[in-house]
């Protein structure tokens, strides 16, 4: 139940702190919302969470034929499926918390208009409820790693610090993009689109390795792909990439968490005027 001092419609936190306070009065709310999303997805379907693996999967066999088999990718001894699949994985999370994200404020237009609490109560849930998937395929990227050869390492210890970076990055994006999105409505057209030229640009299915050295410190200002070979680095090489790709990735993500939420906020109340 959410608290009923937290409803008051004239409570008008001022500043960052302000508003960060008022999000964290209103937890519940964004637990429930992630709740009915989860359930509403998974509610009368035969594979239930098994859908939230089935889509990268599929996906990782596919590119393992295709890279694997017919067009060899280099990817440093590692297993190409288990390469693939954490590429995968965690472009599906960044992929699927955009585009559920992005409309969840017009989706929900109706709650926005006619209830007071925090807008990004909204497009956070989203990106929780995709976090639930990506849990999910993170547990099964564990045991196909082991299953493939690969043994744990101290290294590992590193992989819940780049999810955490990964979460603030999508946080910043979906911020962004839910509120450019109401006022801006070309932004949930032109999203698909820029979804999939981003997938291609990043190393989701090859390795870094292989763009050519003149082009590579320009490509790497990508922060997924600095986020993706984090995550090879610490699960497959036994290294923990700092100064190469975590501090550049985690300054990336805390910009766009802070310059997202500061716009959000400065938009905020303007959602219900133009729904």
């Amino acid at each position: 139940m959410i608290r009923a001092g937290a409803l008051r419609s004239g409570m008008k936190p001022a500043g960052v702190l302000g508003h960060v306070a008022r999000l964290v009065a209103y937890r519940e709310l964004l637990w429930l919302l992630t709740l009915r999303e989860l359930k509403a997805k998974h509610r009368q379907t035969m594979l239930g969470v098994g859908w939230a693996l089935l889509q990268p999967i599929a996906m990782m066999l596919v590119f393992t034929a295709v890279f694997s088999v017919f067009v060899r990718v280099p990817v440093e001894g590692m297993p190409y499926a288990a390469f693939a699949y954490s590429g995968l994985i965690s472009w599906l999370f960044l992929a699927n918390s955009l585009s559920s994200g992005t409309s969840s404020l017009i989706s929900n237009m109706n709650l926005i208009t006619k209830a007071s609490f925090p807008r990004e109560v909204i497009p956070l849930s989203a990106i929780l409820t995709a976090g639930f998937d990506f849990l999910v395929g993170l547990a099964l990227l564990a045991v196909l790693v082991t299953a493939l050869g690969v043994r744990p390492t101290v290294a590992w210890l590193a992989v819940p610090l780049i999810v955490a970076i990964q979460i603030t990055l999508t946080a910043g994006l979906v911020l962004w993009s839910s509120a450019l999105n109401v006022l801006r409505r070309d932004l949930g057209s032109l999203l698909p689109l820029v979804l999939q030229v981003w997938m291609f640009l990043s190393p989701v299915v090859y390795p870094v390795s292989v763009i050519p050295e003149a082009y590579r410190s320009l490509y790497l200002l990508n922060p997924v792909a600095l986020l993706l070979e984090a995550y090879r680095s610490a699960i497959f090489l036994d290294t923990v990439p700092l100064a190469g790709f975590l501090v550049p990735a985690a300054l990336v993500a805390c910009v766009a968490l802070l310059s997202g939420y500061a716009y959000f906020k400065s938009v905020e109340s303007r959602f219900a005027d133009v729904m």
